[in-house]
């Protein structure tokens, strides 16, 4: 089984050292740390250049021969590249909406600053790339409260997923074999003591009144713009859920929805709290395809299926972002802190 994600362990390395440099660059002068900054960029687009190349290669001749001899090949284009668009374009709205409070920024601003960061957030686990990239777009002042609204960002997107997920684990779990059920319950079983543990602490009681209010300046929906970021992120994880939904149902289209959603919904919450790179997402949601997919399509479907996604919500956006990174930086316009 080949899918994309085998990338060779010293990119992952160097990917650490440029994000660990890339913060501390940006804490020297603006004027000293233009040389620097410059050259980890270059760095960092040339890694991520290199790490897709590789993913790219890692896609099967069989993989792309069952795409290309389909009969649905328009079809697989038209749903890839428009929900691949709609889905940027309501993680964009999500950016532009977070921001809105703290500075202007034009819709086509917050997609160029969105696609920017993804490429970045590629070769980093579990998309730690996103807060430097978009930390780096805007002067000092900025940085503190950029870093909390991409938080803000990844945790409505997680609550997404973790709705649905838990709805879509209470339909599988009960159809699973016993050992799967067992791996599972330990799994959830870890998690919610790691959250025991982390409310019941005695760390700083100042770090834990923040962390409170924190969650609950999240929960105030009554607040116009935290109900409009819920509601993009519930959008977007419908988008590519379903995208994958439509993936596998034009390789095979007796697949029933009832049946094969709840599954997708379980793959994309289980492999949410797996860390890993963006680079691998393809083949560990591949593995999971294979494991809960098992009895309602073929393997090289499932494969193929999850190395599309890949290619159309990850690849071409992340070379899209790469070419837009290396365009010269221009001066930030309407920058009004609230």
């Amino acid at each position: 089984m080949v899918v994309p994600g085998s990338m060779p362990k010293i990119i992952l390395s160097v990917a650490n050292s440029l994000l660990f440099c890339y913060f501390v660059a940006m804490k020297i002068p603006y004027k000293t740390n233009q040389f620097p900054v410059l050259l980890i960029k270059l760095l960092g687009v040339s890694l991520s250049g290199i790490a897709i190349f590789l993913a790219f290669q890692e896609i099967s001749s069989a993989q792309w021969n069952l795409l290309f001899q389909s009969s649905q090949l328009i079809n697989f284009l038209i749903l890839g590249i428009g929900l691949s668009l709609l889905n940027w374009f309501l993680e964009a709205l999500k950016w532009k909406t977070l921001l809105y409070e703290l500075l202007t920024v034009s819709f086509l601003g917050a997609f160029s600053e969105s696609l920017k960061a993804h490429a970045i957030s590629i070769i980093t686990p579990n998309k730690i790339g996103e807060f430097g990239a978009k930390a780096s777009f805007y002067p000092k002042l900025y940085r503190t409260k950029i870093l909390k609204m991409t938080l803000t960002g990844q945790l409505y997107q997680l609550l997404a997923t973790c709705c649905f997920g838990i709805l879509g684990l209470c339909f599988v779990y009960m159809e699973l074999e016993s050992n799967l059920q067992l791996s599972i319950g330990m799994v959830l079983g870890v998690l919610l003591l790691i959250w025991i543990l982390i409310v019941f602490s005695n760390f700083e009681k100042d770090w834990k009144n923040k962390i409170k209010n924190y969650v609950i300046s999240l929960s105030n929906l009554s607040k116009p713009r935290n109900s409009l970021v819920l509601g993009y992120s519930y959008l977007r994880y419908l988008c590519f859920s379903h995208q994958l939904y439509f993936f596998l149902w034009l390789f095979q289209p007796n697949l029933s929805y009832l049946e094969i959603m709840p599954v997708i919904f379980s793959i994309y919450f289980i492999s949410s709290f797996i860390p890993t790179f963006l680079i691998l997402d393809a083949g560990l949601k591949a593995g999971l395809g294979l494991i809960l997919l098992e009895n309602f399509l073929p393997p090289e479907v499932i494969i193929t299926s999850m190395a599309i996604m890949w290619v159309f919500n990850f690849g071409i956006p992340a070379i899209i972002g790469n070419i837009l990174l290396l365009k010269p930086k221009h001066k930030q316009a309407n920058l009004q802190l609230n």
